[in-house]
């Protein structure tokens, strides 16, 4: 690897050039090869205009610049099983660039004079990303996740104004796809639908791009670096869509950035494992990946969520000599419990985790295993993708922290107030709201209502800031620290806790696997605090067993939950991070039914559903009354739901229904 050539030059001759790898410094016409590794690193970085780190203005533009360095070049591997026998599907750049080309050739002639808008609804197949890509060369691309519902589907088609879109079928496993007749009437600017790997010729993606050329495009595509070309979907499954605005320069710098700490060289093979829905998965690893040149390796169509790629992960990452990969905490909790597996002999420089926070316990046990610190990252949709890093210098990271912030870039801590308006900056150190500021902030929402809620009010110097939603710090260092999500705190009668100071003494219990502590809906405090774990495979874990555990190291004593649920599987979200939404659903539906049976007792039956089609969920609670007066009953119910901070609504089957807010 060129970065074991570069650390053997010794740090005199590295001194010298500064941040900027052998033939890497910033030339036109040519992307800038950087490894950065130090606060001098990235002032030097910061010495260079963005425009002048790359190749081109565009995505399409950049991806071409590589794809002229070696055309026959593996562009994107994917391995078709977790089983190394199986041979893989490999695209070349050469083929790569065709495809692109063809892609947004079709997707402008299906368009006509309107500004294309493709909607992408596909696993982690070759064709998403050459859909995707070929959609911002030509208009507008809108990935989804396949496994949101059909009316959620079709509501963010609707605020991208589709005018194509490119679906998969049952092949894959259950999907949105299996509903495309009712999404497809529900958003009337469609124009076409194009199916990967259908069986109908019509309507198959592949064989439509025949029809176009691959040398030249049709139409004239935009040079733009600041034009929008994606608007991603993001902020939960509920309510109005949520789609953030996309620049072809957003992307392309906070793909150069991401890649001058994890890995600048061409002969890098990345891991790739996140959905391509994701900004990690689509920006973080794919796109860099493209724009220095490399080879991405995708593991398997459903990336972690497949079981086999966890337990042979140490074989491909050997097979295949992948040098970086970037995953959750969980899937790394995932990795770590596989019994009877070597890591030696493999190529990671780079284990990279986001999406939420590593525990420390899970850092330490990972080293001592495998020999690699996982380094942990933060972003988000909103700013392209990643904001900070934990520096890849050699040495031990700083545990906790989700390192310093990438160049171009400041992050702090304010304090403001319920409207977004910033009330004084926080010092270093000290607790606050996360904010940052620099180029690669979005535009803003395509709904410009949630706007306001992001962009601080009355930020200092004019500049324009944006409000994360994170709890967190930065030190004198420079060193960030998150506490969570401002909604994740738990509020236990004014009392705010952090939901990390249960997880970390649970995830130090030898039987657990993952931990997650949320606030559990109480008619008196508003919320007690309460965990859920998944034991390791093979193990048995007891709830009685792990709160006296809590009560023992829980270092705050109105943080010690009042119960533990053991689940067989925690609940995860696309891109396998533990659904915290899910687990408070979850306990909503437990603490309805428990209040409702103290009530109706043997006079009824009960049902408990929770309604999610709104901005809040909302307790639907049923009661199928066998004895007894239902008006009674009902203002019983009423008054005892009054306490809580979440809606009911009642319904007594013979009649009396109330809504209780």
């Amino acid at each position: 690897m060129l970065q074991d050539k570069v650390m053997a030059a010794g740090d005199a001759t590295a001194g010298e050039r500064g941040p900027w790898l052998p033939g890497g410094e910033p030339q036109a016409g040519r992307i800038a090869r950087a490894w950065l590794r130090s606060d001098a690193d990235k002032r030097a970085i910061e010495q260079v205009q963005p425009e002048d780190l790359l190749p081109g203005r565009t995505t399409y533009e950049c991806i071409r610049a590589a794809a002229a360095l070696e055309p026959a070049k593996p562009a994107l591997i994917l391995l078709r099983s977790a089983d190394l026998a199986v041979p893989p599907r490999i695209i070349t750049y050469a083929e790569l660039m065709q495809r692109i080309v063809q892609a947004a050739n079709l997707f402008s002639a299906v368009s006509g004079s309107e500004r294309p808008s493709v909607a992408l609804i596909l696993p982690m197949v070759p064709e998403a990303l050459i859909a995707t890509w070929a959609a911002q060369t030509a208009g507008i691309a809108c990935p989804i996740n396949p496994y949101l519902e059909e009316r959620v589907v079709a509501s963010i088609m609707n605020a991208a104004r589709a005018t194509v879109l490119v679906i998969s079928t049952a092949k894959f496993g259950p999907g949105a796809w299996d509903k495309l007749e009712a999404i497809c009437a529900q958003v009337p600017t469609l124009r076409r639908v194009l199916i990967v790997e259908s069986d109908d010729q019509a309507s198959d993606f592949m064989r439509a791009l025949e029809s176009y050329p691959a040398d030249r495009f049709v139409f004239e595509p935009t040079d733009d670096p600041h034009a929008e070309v994606m608007y991603l979907p993001t902020g939960g499954t509920t309510g109005a869509p949520k789609l953030v605005r996309m620049t072809h320069r957003g992307q392309l710098l906070n793909a150069w950035m991401v890649g001058s700490v994890i890995g600048s060289e061409r002969d890098s093979v990345v891991g790739h494992a996140m959905p391509n829905f994701h900004v990690g998965g689509l920006n973080v690893i794919a796109l860099r990946t493209m724009l220095y040149g490399q080879t991405l390796l995708t593991l398997t169509t459903d990336g972690f969520r497949n079981q086999g790629v966890i337990r042979n992960f140490w074989d491909i990452a050997r097979h295949y000599r992948m040098t970086s990969v970037l995953a959750t905490p969980t899937t790394a909790a995932a990795i770590l419990a596989v019994p009877d597996v070597s890591s030696e002999g493999h190529s990671i420089v780079t284990f990279n985790c986001g999406a939420s926070t590593v525990p420390l316990e899970l850092m330490r046990a990972f080293h001592k295993r495998f020999g690699i610190w996982l380094r942990e990252i933060w972003g988000m949709s909103e700013i392209h993708g990643v904001v900070t890093m934990n520096r890849n210098d050699g040495q031990q990271p700083l545990v906790g922290s989700v390192g310093s912030c990438l160049p171009y870039h400041t992050v702090k801590a304010f304090e403001v107030d319920a409207s977004n308006t910033f009330l004084r900056e926080c010092a270093p150190g000290e607790r606050g709201v996360l904010c940052v500021t620099g180029p690669g902030v979005t535009p803003g929402y395509v709904d410009a209502n949630f706007d306001g809620e992001f962009f601080v009010q009355g930020a200092p110097g004019g500049t324009r800031w944006a409000n994360t939603g994170d709890l967190g710090a930065f030190d004198a260092q420079g060193f960030g620290w998150i506490f969570g999500r401002a909604k994740e705190l738990i509020i236990r009668g004014g009392h705010n806790i952090d939901p990390r100071l249960i997880e970390e003494v649970l995830m130090c219990h030898p039987g657990v696997q993952t931990a997650a502590a949320i606030g559990r809906p109480d008619s008196a405090k508003g919320e007690m605090p309460i965990a859920y774990v998944q034991p390791k495979a093979g193990c048995s874990v007891a709830a009685d067993e792990l709160l006296q555990l809590c009560r023992e190291r829980v270092q705050e004593r109105a943080a010690v939950p009042i119960e533990i649920i053991v689940l067989e599987q925690m609940p995860l979200t696309a891109v396998g991070k533990i659904s915290k939404p899910a687990l408070r659903v979850d306990a909503m539906v437990r603490v309805s039914r428990n209040t409702a049976a103290a009530i109706v007792g043997e006079s009824g039956s009960i049902d408990v559903e929770v309604d999610e089609s709104g901005r809040r969920p909302r307790v639907v609670l049923t009661v199928m009354l066998r004895s007894g007066d239902s008006a009674v009953l009902s203002e019983r119910l009423r008054h005892a739901f009054q306490q809580f901070e979440f809606e009911v609504f009642v319904d007594v089957v013979n009649g009396a229904s109330a809504s209780v807010s």
